[in-house]
């Protein structure tokens, strides 16, 4: 082929391509009154040559200018080529008199002539122009939709209508996962659950625990409206949870300090969380013996007893500890740090610092170095005031309650309030409850 047509198109919502297509169709009738036959055609779509991002198509063209395979270069429009000076001085080094250029919208550009560069030179800087100014007006209209609280665009966010309104049943669940969140379970867990429970998400993909997390950490559940990353205020839109219990989720997922738990998910009370009396080793589920399942020291060597009788000894201790002491009935009465204080004082600093900017006793440089500074002490004080609010592990927890509670949160409790020691055995001891060694890890004042 002696003639090639380069197609491009910044933004292509549907990903049908029928922008490019309709340059292609454009350029192969300017070869065909040129004479020049079938084209071959080289196109980037959805890719902005003012983004700066790697165009397929776009080093192809170069490449192939480099080698020399066409003579004729066809364009719907100078424009549709390059948008910065320094990608029309790369074309004109490779055209070099070698290869005519020709436009669809603009007729022949001649790159050889000072007015051939002149025209193409001021074409992509109108072009650039065009894109910067239409970039300012998007941009603009952005921040004035924010600052007035309007809808986020984008895919419809799990827990609303299409139009903004409340999903009754969506909402129920965002609910339902924040709450429990706050209340010890993990975002593994919960996944686990709404896959089995058949619970859609808005796309209809299985939920995971990323999806989880996601879904709960949104300021837009409280209600809040998220511009460039910050909060910038009230929402158009109803919240589905208070603010307050939103912030305390929103802590914990986020907290740096938040111990996750890769692979599978424990199927046993006890997995993991007890020791061997022998070798200090994790005693796990270890599969099932004469029918009935056993943990094992991770050895293999040491320990075994039967998941049963070793469940149903812990579980028989925890709830006379929870009966008798009464920890679960509310949270027990603490003195944190002075956090409240501490983030007022810095709300107030931030305040001060506005008025001395405002009234001209600061310069912009002081100013945002200030304030960026303060802001990332706020955040981490406004973190730490959410998980103030955030119920102790053991609150709600009733011997009533045990048998209902998912099996992640009982394994937190027996965690939080006891240690188990499994001692070796001798003849036949397997069944010898003293042989369960159990100790209280926390008593109440």
């Amino acid at each position: 082929m002696v003639a090639v047509t380069y197609c491009r198109i910044s933004a292509d919502k549907t990903g049908a391509g029928l922008g490019v297509e309709r340059q292609a169709a454009d350029c192969r009738d300017l070869a065909l009154r040129l004479g020049l036959g079938e084209p071959e055609v080289l196109t980037d779509n959805d890719l902005s040559a003012y983004s700066g991002k790697r165009r397929p198509g776009y080093e192809q063209l170069k490449e192939g200018l480099r080698e020399g395979r066409w003579t004729t270069l066809l364009l719907w429009h100078v424009d549709r080529l390059c948008r910065n000076v320094r990608d029309l001085e790369d074309i004109v080094d490779l055209v070099n008199g070698k290869v005519a250029v020709h436009t669809v919208k603009g007729g022949e550009i001649d790159l050889e002539t000072p007015e051939g560069r002149m025209t193409a030179r001021m074409l992509g800087t109108l072009a650039r122009y065009e894109s910067e100014h239409r970039s300012d007006r998007v941009r603009r209209a952005m921040d004035q939709n924010a600052e007035r609280g309007g809808q986020h665009g984008g895919p419809r966010p799990y827990g609303w209508t299409s139009d903004g309104a409340v999903d009754p049943v969506e909402a129920g669940v965002v609910a339902e996962l924040t709450r429990r969140v706050i209340s010890g379970e993990s975002c593994r867990a919960l996944a686990a659950e709404l896959r089995q429970r058949g619970v859609p998400s808005s796309r209809g993909a299985a939920w995971t625990a990323e999806t989880v997390k996601c879904v709960i950490v949104r300021p837009r559940n409280a209600g809040l409206r998220v511009h460039r990353g910050e909060i910038v205020g009230a929402g158009s839109w109803p919240a589905i949870v208070g603010r307050e219990e939103w912030e305390a989720a929103h802590a914990l997922l986020t907290d740096p300090a938040r111990r996750t738990s890769p692979g599978n998910a424990p199927a046993r009370l006890l997995s993991g969380l007890m020791v061997c009396g022998v070798c200090d080793g994790p005693v796990r589920s270890g599969g099932v013996k004469g029918g009935a399942a056993v943990y094992r020291c991770a050895s293999g060597k040491h320990v075994k007893r039967r998941v049963a009788l070793v469940d149903a000894l812990v579980e028989m201790y925890v709830l006379r500890l929870l009966d008798r002491e009464g920890v679960g009935a509310h949270s027990p009465a603490t003195s944190p740090p002075d956090v409240r204080g501490k983030a007022d004082a810095v709300r107030l600093r931030l305040e001060q610092l506005e008025d001395k900017y405002a009234d001209g006793d600061l310069t912009r440089a002081a100013y945002i170095r200030n304030r960026d500074r303060l802001s990332g002490s706020l955040a981490e004080l406004e973190r730490a005031e959410a998980l103030l609010r955030v119920p102790g592990p053991l609150e709600g927890i009733t011997p009533a309650r045990w048998a209902s509670l998912p099996l992640e949160r009982r394994r937190a409790v027996v965690d939080y309030l006891v240690s188990v020691r499994l001692l070796p055995t001798a003849g036949s001891g397997h069944h010898d409850p003293e042989l369960i060694q159990i100790t209280p890890k926390r008593r109440r004042a």
